[in-house]
C-alpha cells in the first residue's frame, strides 16, 4: 500500500505529459478528408497531400503524420477520438468537428457551390426551362448536393413534380458520363467538376444556374493545444498562396478539394451557418431522392 502514493503520482505525470500542449518539436497527426476525390488509392491520395504536410511541418519545426480518409464514418469516429491536432476538411464535416473541440482558422479561397449543367447544344437557358427533363444531382454526403437541391427548389418547379426523374450521382464521373450520351438531360455537380468538365471539353456544355455559395475546405485546429501553438499553427496555414511551397502544395491537390490558391482567415460562426443551410436541404433530399 505504501507505493500507491508515488505510482499515482507517476501516472498523472504520465498523463499530463501526454496532453498536447507542445512548446517544442513534437508528433502531430494531420486528418485529411479527401471527399469526393476520385482517387481510391491511398498512395495517390498520399502524394497529393504531401506537400501541404511538408510545408506545414517545415514551417513549424514538428513532424506532420497524415492520415486520410474518404469515408464520413471513419472520419467521424477518429475525430471523436481526438486523433487529430490538425484537420482538413470540407464544411459539413468541418462544421461537426467544431463540436469535437476544433477550431477552424483557415479556408480555402474558393467557396463550394453547386452548379446546372446541360450540353451547349440543348435549348435550356435556366433550371425553369428543365420542366420534363432528366436530371443527376451530386450525391447528398457531399456539400454540393444538398446546394444543389437548393437550387431546384427556388427554381419554381415541383421538384416531385415538374422534373421526368431525378437521380442521384454517387459518382460524379459516371453522372457526367450518362450527361454526354443523353441518358441525362441536366445535371447538377460542384463547381471543381464543372471546372474539369470545361477543362477537358472546353464549349461542349454551358451552366444554367447556380446555388449559394458556402465557405470551401477548412483547416482546423485541436482547441486543446496551448494557446502559443495555436497561433503558431494559424500564422503558418492562413495565406498559405503567399509562400511558394505553400502555393505549390495547394497545387498539387486535386479532386473535390482541387482549386485554392491561397487560404483565407476564416472562424467558427462561417461553418455552423453554412452547415445549417447543407443539413436543411439534406433532409429535403432524402425526401426526394430515398437513400438506397
Amino acid at each position: 500500500m505504501f507505493r500507491s502514493a508515488p505510482l499515482r503520482s507517476i501516472l498523472i505525470l504520465g498523463a499530463l505529459l501526454s496532453l498536447p500542449l507542445l512548446t517544442q518539436a513534437a508528433d502531430l497527426r494531420m486528418g485529411v478528408f479527401a471527399g469526393s476525390a476520385g482517387k481510391d488509392n491511398q498512395a495517390e491520395l498520399k502524394a497529393m497531400f504531401d506537400p501541404l504536410a511538408e510545408h506545414i511541418a517545415k514551417s513549424t519545426g514538428h513532424t506532420i503524420r497524415l492520415e486520410i480518409s474518404q469515408s464520413f464514418g471513419n472520419m467521424e469516429r477518429r475525430l471523436g477520438a481526438g486523433r487529430y491536432a490538425l484537420l482538413l476538411s470540407p464544411p459539413q464535416v468541418t462544421a461537426d468537428a467544431i463540436t469535437d473541440g476544433f477550431e477552424p482558422v483557415a479556408k480555402w479561397d474558393k467557396p463550394i457551390f453547386g452548379v446546372v449543367v446541360v450540353p451547349t447544344d440543348k435549348p435550356y437557358k435556366a433550371v425553369a426551362d428543365l420542366k420534363g427533363a432528366r436530371v443527376g444531382i451530386a450525391a447528398r454526403d457531399t456539400a454540393a448536393g444538398p446546394l444543389c437541391v437548393d437550387v431546384l427548389k427556388k427554381s419554381g418547379l415541383s421538384q416531385k413534380k415538374d422534373f421526368a426523374a431525378l437521380y442521384e450521382g454517387r459518382f460524379q464521373d459516371a453522372m457526367i458520363q450518362q450527361l454526354s450520351t443523353g441518358a441525362l438531360d441536366a445535371i447538377c455537380t460542384g463547381s471543381g467538376a464543372w471546372r474539369v468538365m470545361n477543362e477537358q471539353n472546353p464549349g461542349k456544355y454551358k451552366v444554367v444556374g447556380e446555388s449559394v455559395r458556402v465557405p470551401g475546405f477548412a483547416l482546423s485546429i485541436d482547441k486543446s493545444l496551448s494557446e502559443a501553438e495555436r497561433k503558431k499553427l494559424t500564422g503558418v496555414l492562413v495565406g498559405l498562396g503567399k509562400h511558394p511551397e505553400g502555393k505549390r502544395a495547394l497545387a498539387a491537390i486535386s479532386g473535390s478539394a482541387a482549386g485554392a490558391a491561397d487560404t483565407l482567415p476564416t472562424h467558427a460562426g462561417e461553418y455552423t451557418s453554412s452547415n445549417q443551410l447543407i443539413q436543411e436541404n439534406k433532409r429535403l433530399y432524402n425526401d426526394l431522392i430515398p437513400s438506397r
